[in-house]
């Protein structure tokens, strides 16, 4: 994967979308990670990775044990996600 992607991280606890930084022997580091959630109006970004954490981390590790796939997201994932951490309408 290119650094600089938009991907979409499925793990055993949830659905991350953030650019890809790097994959190591212990996992994979996203920077500007959103949590992805589904309420009444459909499907949005939190801002954040957790409930309880900081909103609007720079960056995350998430480790291997506990990651499903990583794939490119689509392109109105990748544009949804460009507005929400930049203000940027595309």
């Amino acid at each position: 994967m290119k650094k600089g992607t938009v991907v979409s991280l499925v793990t055993l606890t949830g659905e991350f979308v953030g650019k890809f930084e790097e994959e190591t022997s212990t996992g994979i580091v996203l920077t500007k990670p959103r949590m992805l959630v589904h309420g009444e109006q459909g499907m949005g970004f939190a801002h954040g990775v957790c409930a309880t954490g900081k909103a609007d981390v720079e960056s995350v590790s998430f480790y291997t044990g506990g990651i499903v796939l990583m794939t490119a997201s689509n392109d109105d994932i990748e544009k949804a996600y460009i507005q929400a951490t930049s203000g940027i309408v595309i």
